[in-house]
């Protein structure tokens, strides 16, 4: 099973006993409004759009916003920019 639905099956069954659990994930066209917000099963899944890479470590400055609402964060990559951010927002 691949980390995005692994991540989506966890935060699913949290939100079936009432734990708010919504996936902060990143888009890499951001010409593409209508993937940005979506729920799928009891999930929120927002995808925030990618401003460049360097490779595959892509850049998404929107995602610091999003990081910062949250007091416990779980990651199914390492060395991401979303964990890097993590690791110094928190």
């Amino acid at each position: 099973m691949e980390p995005a639905q692994q991540a989506w099956q966890i935060s699913n069954r949290l939100e079936q006993k009432g734990i708010r659990s919504p996936l902060l994930t990143t888009v890499s066209s951001p010409d593409d409004r209508s993937l940005q917000k979506e729920t799928l099963g009891q999930v929120k899944i927002t995808r925030v759009p990618v401003q460049f890479a360097l490779g595959q470590y892509k850049i998404s400055f929107g995602m610091m916003t999003y990081l910062r609402q949250y007091q416990l964060l779980h990651s199914h990559l390492y060395r991401t920019f979303q964990t890097d951010c993590a690791f110094f927002l928190r």
